[in-house]
């Protein structure tokens, strides 16, 4: 009965009947593919602050979904009212709530995402540099693979890394970063890029999840899925986090301080959060001091990301095509 939508996947078409609904690749709002229907819809998140040119793009969408409501609060405030909220989901097939862990005599710390400054990982380093001199029986599993070095030269926004990218490949760049900053990486396990449907099995070996990001313009997918997996998090209540993150499932960063990127030309290009690096290494402490209390917050996150399905998002999509008279309401 939706057979008038179509997902944009190909260079096949450029110009198509019916409805096209398709992603915009960055702050300017660029689609994914070169393609137009007779209604035209846009999925949209960045993190960087829209051009004018995605201001004049988004005349020429029937609407702008954006996946967050950071982001859609961003876009409205441009002055853009053709645009609705659309949340990304989980895979719960997948991502589903674990046992305990077992107690190995370690307390193993996960960070993911890609290694960038947006993502706050020199912030986690940061933190374990200090922790690991505290706790002996501490680790960092990481899973930070990014093969954009434009994106790791960010860090020379940091006051709390020294980098730079060095290394034949992505084992002995990590281990040359956490020499430079004084780490023990005999306790740092570092994985190289991991496929989605291992990353269950990675999650179940670690006591905490911690997400500093200092910007998401989405609801960021790795931390929604370790918490569908019933795992405690410490995040960043910033951007899109605060659409997925309570005081109820999960520890939260809220001592944040504006961070922002100017370009040469003087514009502002990001307008960030970062939280407090010392919040970072306290909610840590307490996360280690009191397991029985972070695992009420872990089963209080599986619960509520059930929530948080691709069927739930879909619905959601169906009900903004719709709204905007791209689908029949009685079909519907």
């Amino acid at each position: 009965m939706y057979s008038d939508v179509r997902i944009v996947q190909d260079n096949t078409a450029e110009n198509v009947n019916g409805c096209v609904f398709q992603a915009l690749t960055d702050n300017e709002f660029n689609p994914l593919q070169n393609v137009r229907g007779s209604r035209n819809f846009g999925y949209a998140f960045f993190e960087n602050e829209l051009t004018r040119s995605a201001i004049e793009r988004s005349r020429h969408y029937d609407c702008i979904l954006a996946g967050s409501s950071w982001c859609l609060n961003k876009i409205q405030c441009r002055g853009v009212n053709n645009c609705e909220l659309l949340l990304q989901g989980v895979d719960l097939s997948r991502f589903s709530p674990l046992p305990a862990k077992q107690d190995n005599g370690q307390f193993a710390i996960f960070s993911g995402g890609k290694f960038e400054l947006r993502k706050g990982q020199d912030l986690v380093l940061h933190a374990f540099k200090v922790l690991q001199k505290k706790y002996h029986d501490m680790i960092l599993v990481n899973c930070w693979y990014n093969s954009w070095p434009e994106s790791i030269r960010l860090f020379r926004f940091s006051k709390y890394i020294d980098w730079q990218v060095s290394g034949n490949d992505w084992q002995e760049f990590m281990q040359n970063i956490y020499k430079k900053n004084g780490l023990d990486s005999s306790r740092i396990i570092t994985h190289d890029l991991m496929d989605n449907q291992n990353l269950k099995d990675l999650y179940s070996t670690t006591d905490m999840g911690v997400f500093p990001n200092r910007c998401e313009g989405g609801t960021n997918l790795v931390l929604m899925e370790y918490m569908a997996c019933g795992k405690p998090v410490i995040a960043s209540y910033t951007s899109g986090h605060k659409d997925i993150l309570t005081t109820e499932n999960a520890l939260l960063l809220d001592r944040l301080e504006p961070f922002q990127i100017y370009q040469e030309d003087g514009q502002l290009w990001a307008d960030w959060e970062e939280p407090s690096v010392d919040q970072l290494v306290s909610q840590i402490e307490y996360a280690y001091h009191n397991r029985d209390r972070v695992r009420q917050l872990a089963v209080q996150a599986g619960n509520d990301l059930q929530k948080f399905s691709w069927t739930d998002s879909a619905k959601s999509l169906l009900n903004t095509l719709m709204k905007y008279g791209a689908i029949d309401r009685k079909a519907g």
